[in-house]
């Protein structure tokens, strides 16, 4: 007790809290530490103080004592913990912590803005009392604001730690510069870049440092200039800013500059970024662009070059062509001799079979160019397949092969696709069938192989032919260029062995594939795919309409006979189709015996069959029941027919092979419902149409063949045209006298068929202004397209038939005569 009387602890209180005060302006945290225990060892009286922190849950740390043998009794973090959980000065009377007799240990809890500690005081018992308690108290509120301090400078240092980290880590020099001049730094990389040591981070010798590198760049003066701009106005930031070193270049630095702005500190943060590599490589890059760029006009020049070299090839070719072929045709329609029809004939197929071999090799440079594009528009499956059907017709009937197709009920009856193009394939494998067979059948099949992703439709068609066969060891010259399986089948058949590699290249771009099945003595299949979506609603193949409120044929009996299994089993499943049920024979006896049984409503025969043929057969199965309508399939050709014209009378109707699955439906039709027999008309290509179109034609051409050949088609339909040599005679022309209608040339001398649509699309009224058809030779170019942005209204390619002439007048009847009212 006597030590408590010489001890004035408000005194010591005071004291310490001054003796705080300059402890508080350290900037090590740690010597605030050491100071402030120092200090309340002293002012305390203690034998011995210590200053600890709270890491984690797990850990205490001490960051100063005045006694080590003291400190080392604080190992227990869980005892620290729950002495600071009571939050207030402990006298530890339960000797929790190891201490000699006659000493007390004070635990003083530090629990401030995220700092959790404590001070820890070893006392001489006696000194316990209320006004060390008092002087506690006091203590304890200097305590806090050292505790408070220490936290946030534990907090810069650890924040600047992570920042210098940062600094250090990142590729990119740093540099920061304040307004005023008096504070700078930089990190590793930008000490490096500028060549200065990194300890010297004050203004004036980073400034001299950044002067110097930018006196050393290439490009100094746009530096100058971009910089002069920078620092003009205040706030201006720029990025992506380049420094140039060496000639050639040696280095590359990417430079932005951004101003630092807040309350007290005003600056700017430059950022230096080496882009060598990627300059170098940019600097390559656009020398190679620069250089691919000109090699490539220099190809399209060549290509463009080719393109107009084959274009006025085909011109030139394809025009004194139109006048053989066209010229045969008007020859056909005179009276010759049989020898004479003999040489004209050759003369027309020679002549079709050149345009042929012309149009392929044209097609294939198209497309080896990619000067190809496909169309995307509605088309009828069955009406490809049939229009290919009638253009090969004749050939299929000279060697007298069924053309047989059968579209499965699935397929989608619309398609969006290339009409032409699918044709053109279409002709490419049927022809080649027909070629290469001699007897027997070229059968299309298409099915749907399942809708894939956007809703395209896999379609699948297969030509099957009855030929001589491919071998194996030989299909992987089937699809190259000029190439047929051998040389003894160009011989013999002809052709440029373009028609399948045109075919394989088309098959691609409408994104399918082909692939041939064959074997020798039996025939050969040609079997691709194409992907398309099916135009509008989804409507597919049997959906075809049937005329029901005519006459209804659903669950009429009908007997077919024909002695190709192929042809009968197609037929009576379009008969299924039609929901007819069809009975089908390959032997004429068999049928007769089944007519005598059964109740058949109609019978479809067909012409030619091994034994006895359709009008001897039909003559006994009339003789069996007279009132059983028959209908006759002929494919041996139109003379045929027409010598059957004392037989008609046994034939409710005759359709010529290859017959559309329409024509059938509507013969079946006609033929039920007992009207008026429908046997096929021979038209006359060369009818006069001349008293239902009265009108006036111009026809510009300079090629004085063609001039001639045109006409005289429109001659044979009783119209006088007058001939303009060019398009400014055409123009001429129209002034002395009024036109209805004008054949116009593409290429002509003077002025272009081209440029004279134009003109008169400019000056005459639309309602007043002639109907324009282009017939042109050329085939490279996209003369559809060019003569419609023209302001042409058709085309006709040449050459064209007397067919082609008549059919574009048949179009455009009604807006010609509304022309003539005018």
């Amino acid at each position: 007790m006597d030590k408590q009387k010489n001890i004035d602890w408000t005194y010591e209180a005071v004291n310490f809290l001054i003796g705080l005060y300059p402890i508080k302006k350290e900037k090590d945290f740690e010597v605030i530490y050491t100071r402030a225990t120092n200090l309340i060892k002293k002012h305390a009286h203690a034998k011995a103080a210590a200053f600890v922190r709270m890491e984690d849950k797990l850990t205490v740390r001490k960051h100063a004592n005045t006694s080590e043998h003291f400190l080392n009794r604080f190992n227990n973090a869980t005892l620290v913990l729950t002495l600071l959980e009571k939050n207030q000065i402990v006298f530890d009377t339960d000797n929790a912590f190891p201490k000699e007799e006659g000493e007390e240990v004070v635990f003083i809890p530090l629990n401030e803005s995220g700092f959790v500690g404590a001070v820890v005081l070893l006392i001489d018992e006696e000194l316990k009392s209320d006004e060390l308690l008092k002087f506690l108290d006091y203590a304890l509120v200097g305590l806090k604001e050292t505790a408070f301090i220490i936290q946030n400078y534990f907090l810069i240092e650890e924040l600047t730690t992570r920042f210098n980290a940062i600094l250090e880590t990142i590729p990119q020099g740093i540099v920061f510069v304040d307004d005023m001049g008096k504070s700078g730094w930089v990190n590793s990389q930008a000490a490096e870049i500028l060549d200065i040591p990194k300890e010297r981070n004050h203004p004036v010798a980073i400034a001299e440092a950044m002067q110097q590198l930018r006196n050393t760049a290439a490009n100094k003066e746009e530096i100058i200039q971009e910089g002069i701009r920078l620092f003009k106005t205040p706030g201006q930031k720029i990025h992506h800013w380049k420094w140039i070193f060496g000639n050639p270049i040696t280095s590359v630095l990417s430079v932005s500059c951004v101003p630092t702005i807040s309350e007290n500190i005003k600056g700017r943060l430059w950022v230096f970024t080496d882009v060598t590599f990627q300059h170098l490589a940019n600097e390559q890059l656009y020398e190679l662009n620069t250089e691919l760029a000109e090699k490539r006009r220099i190809a399209d020049d060549q290509n463009k070059a080719k393109s107009d070299f084959l274009a006025n090839m085909s011109h030139e070719i394809r025009t004194p062509m139109n006048g053989v072929i066209g010229m045969a045709s008007l020859l056909t329609n005179t009276e010759l001799s049989e020898e004479q029809i003999d040489y004209v004939e050759t003369i027309r197929i020679s002549g079709e079979a050149l345009i042929t071999i012309i149009n392929d090799i044209l097609d294939f440079s198209k497309i080896e160019s990619g000067k190809i594009e496909l169309e995307n528009k509605p088309l009828y499956i069955n009406n490809v397949i049939e229009e290919t059907y009638d253009l090969l017709s004749v050939n299929a009937n000279n060697k007298g092969l069924d053309l047989l197709y059968f579209i499965e009920p699935t397929v989608p009856l619309e398609i969006e696709g290339d009409i032409t193009r699918l044709r053109q394939i279409m002709i490419n494998l049927v022809s080649n069938g027909i070629k290469f067979t001699e007897k027997g059948e070229i059968q299309v099949n298409v099915k749907n192989l399942g809708l894939e992703d956007d809703d395209f439709y896999k379609l699948e068609f297969t030509v099957k032919d009855t030929g001589i066969g491919i071998p194996k060891e030989k299909y992987y010259r089937l699809f190259e260029s000029f190439s047929q399986v051998d040389s003894s089948t160009t011989r013999k058949y002809g052709g440029t062995g373009l028609g399948l590699a045109i075919s394989q290249r088309l098959i691609t771009l409408m994104g399918g594939s082909i692939r041939v099945e064959s074997e020798v003595g039996k025939g050969s299949s040609f079997i691709f795919h194409i992907k398309a979506r099916a135009h509008k609603s989804v409507k597919k193949y049997n959906t075809i309409n049937i005329n029901t409120e005519k006459v209804s044929i659903k669950n009429k009996k009908v007997l077919i006979l024909d002695d190709n299994k192929t042809n009968l089993k197609i037929l009576k499943a379009q008969c299924s189709i039609w929901g007819m049920n069809a009975t089908t024979f390959e032997y004429f006896e068999d049928a007769l015996t089944s007519i005598e049984k059964e109740d058949y409503d109609l019978v479809i025969i067909d012409m030619l069959m091994p034994v006895k043929d359709g009008i001897e057969v039909t003559n006994i199965i009339k003789e069996l029941r007279k009132d059983l309508p028959v209908i006759l399939f002929s494919s041996s050709g139109n003379h045929h027919l027409l010598s059957l014209k004392e037989n008609t009378r046994l034939f409710e109707a005759i359709l010529n092979k290859p017959t559309r699955h329409s024509q059938i439906l509507k013969a079946i039709e006609e033929v039920l419902s007992k009207s008026t027999k429908w046997a096929p008309r021979i038209i006359d290509a060369v009818e006069e149409v001349a008293p239902s179109l009265p009108i006036n034609i111009l026809i510009a051409e300079d090629d004085s063949i063609n001039q001639k050949l045109l006409k005289r088609v429109l001659e044979k339909m009783g119209y006088m045209a007058d001939i303009a040599e060019n398009g400014l005679e055409a123009l001429k022309a129209m002034e002395e006298k009024r036109y209805h209608l004008i054949f116009m040339d593409v290429m002509m001398p003077e002025m272009d068929g081209f440029e004279a649509t134009r003109i008169i699309v400019e000056q005459y009224p639309k309602n007043i202004r002639p109907i324009i058809i282009t017939t042109t030779a050329n085939a490279l170019t996209d003369d559809r397209e060019k003569a419609i942005l023209a302001g042409m209204d058709d085309y006709i390619s040449k050459p064209f038939k007397m067919q082609d002439v008549k059919d574009k007048l048949d179009k455009w009847k009604d807006e010609i005569l509304a022309k003539v009212e005018q």
